[in-house]
């Protein structure tokens, strides 16, 4: 559900040109789409280094850090302005982990947008592990913005599975399609393992069998949107294979692709997180995690 009176878009910077980046894609995303715009920073919090003997650091050294945040917000506000004029532009610097500041604006804002570099496995894994916290415990949408090929003029590729994430993915692809002018990529992978039945082969008698039935799920899991969205002209795709690598490889032709998160678990988060993981490592544009709202107060 796309709750009434969350409008802002809040994405988080580093100083980082991923990050950087991500601002400018958020700002253009929140001009098309008529929200305010909230720049935030992060600085953690004074700690104790335990050592021989323990210390703590200076807190001037932490007061020059948030000062280093506060030039790095307004340096990327000032830039973003200069390129929207009329949006409607904040900033904020908090003292908390970056996941702890984004998680708390999910409380209130439209979608959250975080940068992945993507440089190597050494950054990805450290800026990445802050996406991958955020998206598994945000109150609303999650952009990991990647750089591709793709703009926000372009389709907005969805991928279903049938599940209750999966419809609340369908509801902010149509939602934003609807907004931005754009048509919508409705994509659903499959395997006969996954549906409980025998290895078989693609063109198997059992192969199209399953693969009508796919068909079928993804129609029903499209028709109230198509009714409630008759400007949003949908490309259905259904197709036998990973679902991270179909979506991987239709993402070169999408502005953005939206998934549903399940994230209830060690189970769930193994499966599903495989395909969020690849997508926000591997897609040719930015990435959308969604999240089951209704049932997210009884995750904690």
């Amino acid at each position: 559900m796309i709750l009434a009176g969350h409008q802002k878009i809040v994405v988080g910077v580093d100083g980082s040109p991923a990050s950087i980046d991500a601002a400018r894609w958020a700002a253009t995303l929140a001009e098309k789409v008529d929200s305010p715009l909230l720049i935030a920073g992060a600085v953690q919090q004074p700690v104790f280094y335990m050592g021989e003997p323990a210390s703590v650091v200076p807190r001037e050294v932490w007061d020059e850090q948030r000062r280093a945040a506060e030039r790095v917000v307004a340096d990327v506000a000032t830039a973003v302005l200069a390129h929207h004029p009329n949006l409607a532009v904040t900033t904020s610097v908090e003292e908390a982990t970056a996941c702890t500041m984004m998680v708390g604006y999910s409380r209130t804002a439209r979608m959250l947008v975080v940068g992945n570099s993507g440089s190597g496995p050494i950054v990805s894994a450290l800026f990445g592990s802050t996406a991958q916290e955020t998206s598994n415990a945000a109150l609303c949408p999650v952009i990991v913005w990647r750089e591709g090929v793709g703009t926000v003029d372009a389709p907005i590729l969805v991928g279903i599975d049938g599940s209750a994430t999966s419809e609340v993915a369908v509801e902010q692809a149509f939602d934003l399609a609807s907004l931005l002018g754009v048509p919508m990529i409705a994509a659903l992978a499959w395997s006969s393992l996954s549906q409980g039945a025998a290895l078989s082969l693609p063109g198997s008698p059992d192969s199209a069998e399953i693969e009508r039935e796919q068909r079928m799920l993804l129609s029903e899991c499209l028709a109230g949107w198509s009714e409630k969205y008759p400007d949003v002209s949908v490309e259905h795709i259904v197709q036998q294979g990973n679902p991270a690598h179909l979506l991987i490889d239709l993402s070169k032709r999408a502005g953005l692709v939206v998934v549903g998160s399940h994230g209830r678990g060690v189970v769930a988060r193994a499966l599903f997180g495989s395909t969020s993981s690849n997508l926000t490592r591997h897609a040719r544009c930015p990435v959308m995690i969604c999240r089951d709202t209704t049932t997210a107060g009884t995750r904690r």
